[in-house]
């Protein structure tokens, strides 16, 4: 194998290379970019969930309160039992477990979302405590509450007051700008979840709906390990019944569309398509080759050069051409990549998740929380483009040796 000849032939054909490394490289781009936009919709997917430390959250639908006073659940999340809680902390595949208690209280004059949290648990709404703009988080043991910052400016809420829920009074010791977390499990007003826990249990147009105890919440917020998720969220439902909401990331993916939903299939299909026409190009340009060189060869092999040594020659060629033609596919697909890291994309939030009673302002309004598309390329993806790149380099040349051991020199020679 002489490296020096290689390099002379690659660029003594110009345009037969360049057109060849173009045609492989759009072929590798096209791959890598299709799989770097599917792994991007599926992080997207994750986003919501991610930001309160989750990958599952469990709620059960249940009836309409029977009148708007005091303490009442909203119909889309009614109890979850203490003892469905252990049972579902105990599901192979669950690293975390949060839970929360999600309220609408009608007092005389003001209608509040209450969202009792557990104070320290990494899974769920206690991330809330980086967004507190005045004051302080909640303390240990204590009656308090946080009150998100718009609502207090409607309602001239200022950190120091008492707010009345429930003929409870609890002290404002935060004010909570939640404009910037999830859009799941947010509130007008945040409390220790013992105290919303309480209020919920002395309520009794809430228990006439619901029986619900000391002890019982009516949000789960689950982390689980990635490849466990679709288990996990199967066997919640084997748990807590078939009609509780189990929200992942593939149903999220699913609200962006039947396109989205189906993107893994989409990609295999196209990434393999994708490969083929590269792998049809790479053997193109290299037949090609060998046609045009059949004298050249013909002399190699009057003057020493053995089957084996022209075959290695041309397969080099092949390899070092489908190299370039993956590593500029591969900047190709970097370009493209960055800028589809600009585009918004606008994952829909249920409406059962919103904490917002529909018939007030605002409440009927579709939630979506929007981000950069968070497009990217592993390394792990670049490295098999270019491994692939010289894989259909070596495939078509070691298709084409047959071919080669039929160029005879006497043959060749005679025509001359």
């Amino acid at each position: 194998m002489n490296l020096r000849y290689v390099f002379q032939e690659l660029t003594r054909r110009r345009r037969r290379t360049v057109i060849a490394v173009i045609g492989l490289s759009i072929g590798i781009a096209l791959l890598v970019i299709l799989n770097a936009l599917s792994l991007a919709y599926h992080e997207a997917a994750r986003a919501p969930l991610k930001e309160i430390g989750a990958d599952i959250t469990v709620q059960r639908p249940g009836n309409v309160p029977e009148e708007m006073a005091g303490a009442v659940f909203p119909c889309s999340a009614v109890t979850i039992r203490r003892d469905e809680i252990d049972r579902s902390e105990k599901i192979p595949g669950i690293r975390g477990m949060g839970t929360a208690l999600l309220l609408w209280v009608f007092d005389s004059h003001q209608v509040w979302i209450v969202l009792g949290i557990e104070r320290e648990n990494p899974v769920g709404p206690s991330i809330l405590r980086n967004f507190v703009k005045e004051g302080r988080y909640l303390a240990a043991g204590k009656p308090e509450a946080l009150v998100e910052a718009a609502y207090a400016r409607q309602f001239d809420i200022r950190l120091g007051d008492s707010v009345s829920i429930a003929g409870r009074s609890f002290p404002v010791v935060g004010l909570v700008d939640a404009s910037g977390a999830a859009k799941i499990a947010v509130a007008n007003l945040y409390l220790p979840l013992s105290e919303a826990q309480a209020i919920a249990a002395a309520s009794k147009p809430l228990q006439s709906v619901s029986p619900f105890a000391q002890g019982d919440v009516n949000l789960l917020f689950i982390r689980a390990d990635q490849q466990k998720i679709t288990s996990v969220a199967s066997a919640l439902k084997g748990i807590l019944g078939d009609k509780v909401a189990v929200a992942t990331p593939d149903s999220f993916l699913k609200l962006l569309g039947s396109f989205f939903a189906l993107s893994d299939k989409f990609t295999l299909v196209a990434s393999l398509i994708a490969i083929l026409i590269a792998v049809l190009i790479a053997f193109k340009t290299m037949a090609g080759n060998v046609a045009e060189r059949t004298r050249e060869i013909g002399v190699l092999k009057a003057v020493g050069w053995t089957r084996r040594n022209v075959t290695l020659q041309l397969l080099t060629e092949s390899v070092v051409q489908c190299f370039i033609a993956g590593v500029l596919g591969l900047l190709i697909a970097y370009a493209v990549s960055f800028a589809l890291g600009f585009m918004t994309v606008n994952i829909p939030i249920p409406w059962e998740m919103s904490p917002t009673p529909h018939f007030l302002p605002g409440g009927g309004a579709p939630l979506f929380k929007t981000l950069r598309l968070p497009v990217h390329i592993p390394v792990s993806l670049a490295l098999f483009a270019v491994l692939l790149s010289v894989v259909i380099g070596g495939l078509t040349g070691a298709l084409l040796s047959s071919h080669i051991s039929k160029i005879k020199p006497s043959e060749v020679l005679r025509h001359e």
